[in-house]
């Protein structure tokens, strides 16, 4: 095991876990959605996988912005990374394309909270992340027209125009095959956010100062990349396992 250090180890093992998890998600979903396998994807399996992968994703993100001095100068370039995947699946996968997914909505939350830090930093930690997360559940299905866990219809009004689909509004025929509206999904980067300042001032337990595998360190510190890479990779080693099937099949 090492030695303390000022990295915070537990990070990049639990960011490289839902890194591992997204593509196992995103290689089901291949399966279902582009080569037709017949298995039941949407389950309460398959959606709490999804759940706990990007709930962890957003968390960590927003821990890291707390940590991170340079919060808009990542902001540009994870907002840069979700660019290439709308003009990626725009060229490539055009029925698959992704207008506003998570890569966008992390960008934009860490040069919004870039924007608001020293607002953040003066609240007190645990009411903040107490109202953020809290607010995360509130404004939780506002994108299928509900608040306050569906006892409240938001008026449909707002659902005009596919400019909207940003903010948690998607209309006008808006379609994205990932999507993270900055609502709910900013309270719960904010949530990270409020929280990171207990990982800051290493006000945490000493296992996630250490480092407890090499290999989901190594993941867990080059996820941006592998988060790019993975959907072609995915797509390309099934397509030729399947085209080895046909062939096979065919002799």
């Amino acid at each position: 095991m090492a030695k303390r250090s000022g990295r915070i180890y537990f990070l990049d093992e639990l960011r490289a876990l839902a890194l591992i998890g997204m593509i196992i998600y995103h290689a089901a979903y291949d399966l279902y959605a582009i080569f037709g396998l017949d298995f039941n994807f949407y389950s309460t399996g398959w959606d709490t996988l999804q759940m706990a992968v990007c709930c962890t994703f957003i968390i960590i993100a927003g821990i890291s912005s707390r940590l991170t001095k340079n919060a808009l100068k990542h902001g540009l370039v994870v907002f840069g990374a979700g660019m290439l995947m709308t003009l990626g699946t725009f060229f490539f996968m055009p029925d698959q394309i992704i207008w506003f997914g998570v890569l966008h909505f992390l960008g934009i939350s860490m040069m919004i909270y870039y924007l608001i830090r020293k607002s953040v930093n003066k609240c007190s930690a645990l009411i903040g992340a107490v109202f953020s997360f809290a607010a995360y559940l509130c404004f939780y299905g506002i994108q299928r027209g509900t608040i306050l866990f569906g006892s409240v219809e938001v008026p449909s009004n707002l659902y005009f125009s596919k400019f909207l689909a940003i903010f948690g509004f998607p209309g006008g025929g808006f379609r994205s095959a990932d999507y993270f509206p900055l609502l709910p999904w900013f309270f719960l980067f904010l949530f990270g956010c409020f929280i990171g300042k207990w990982f800051k001032e290493r006000k945490i337990p000493d296992f996630m100062m250490n480092k407890h595998s090499d290999f989901l360190c190594s993941i867990g510190s080059n996820t941006l990349a592998i988060y790019i890479v993975h959907q072609p990779v995915i797509y390309g080693l099934l397509y030729a396992f399947f085209w080895v099937i046909e062939k096979g099949s065919a002799v």
